[in-house]
C-alpha cells in the first residue's frame, strides 16, 4: 500500500520555492577609503597596459582580491605594498597580449621582445613617465619610499627603448585623468 501523500502549507511550500536573496556585502571603512584613494590611479595603470573594458575589468578583478584577502593586508607593515603587488601582479598577468598592442594601451613592444626592467623601475616608469604622477605620487601608489622611486626613475633615466611608449592621447592629457572617478 502507498502513503498517501502529505500535504504541505503554502507558506513552508511559498519558502522552500522562493530564492535566498544574497547576502549584503558590508566592507570594511578602511578598505572602501583605500579604494576611493587608489582606484582612479590602479586603473591609470591598467589603460597602459590594455584598453577599455578589460582595464577596468582588470581593476576590478585586483580589487576584489585586495578585498577577499583585506583582513590579511592591514596586518601587514605595509599594506599599500600588497596591495600594489596583487594589483599590479594581476594587471600584467592579464595584460599579456600576442601582438601589437590593443587599441588606447600606452604600452607597445615594437619588436616583441618585452620591457626587461625590474618590477619596482618598470612601475615607476609607467607611473611617472607614462601617466604623468609626480616621484611621491608613485611612491604613494606602490607603497614605496619615495626616495627609493626617485632613484630607480634616475638608475632607468635613458634605459627605455625609442617607441616602447606612445605619447600622450590627444589633447595631451595622460592616458587616465587623474581624479577620475573609478566605475
Amino acid at each position: 500500500m502507498t502513503p498517501a501523500p502529505t500535504r504541505v502549507p503554502a507558506q513552508k511550500a511559498a519558502r522552500r520555492a522562493a530564492p535566498a536573496a544574497p547576502p549584503a556585502v558590508a566592507l570594511p571603512p578602511a578598505f572602501e577609503a583605500f579604494y576611493a584613494l587608489h582606484c582612479a590611479r590602479y586603473l591609470g595603470y591598467a589603460l597602459a597596459h590594455a584598453g577599455e573594458p578589460a582595464a577596468s575589468r582588470m581593476v576590478g578583478e585586483a580589487m576584489g582580491e585586495v578585498a577577499i584577502r583585506w583582513a590579511d593586508i592591514v596586518r601587514r607593515p605595509n599594506p599599500a605594498t600588497c596591495a600594489w603587488l596583487l594589483v599590479r601582479t594581476r594587471i600584467r598577468q592579464r595584460s599579456r597580449f600576442p601582438g601589437p598592442a590593443p587599441e588606447g594601451a600606452a604600452l607597445r613592444d615594437p619588436d616583441g621582445s618585452g620591457l626587461r626592467q625590474p618590477a619596482l623601475e618598470y612601475d615607476a616608469f609607467v607611473l611617472h613617465e607614462v601617466l604623468g604622477y609626480s616621484a611621491a605620487e608613485a611612491a604613494e601608489v606602490m607603497g614605496e619610499e619615495v626616495s627609493r622611486v626617485r632613484y630607480v626613475l634616475a638608475a632607468g633615466h635613458g634605459r627605455a627603448r625609442p617607441g616602447s611608449v606612445a605619447g600622450p592621447a590627444a589633447g595631451g592629457a595622460p592616458v587616465a585623468v587623474r581624479g577620475a572617478p573609478c566605475a
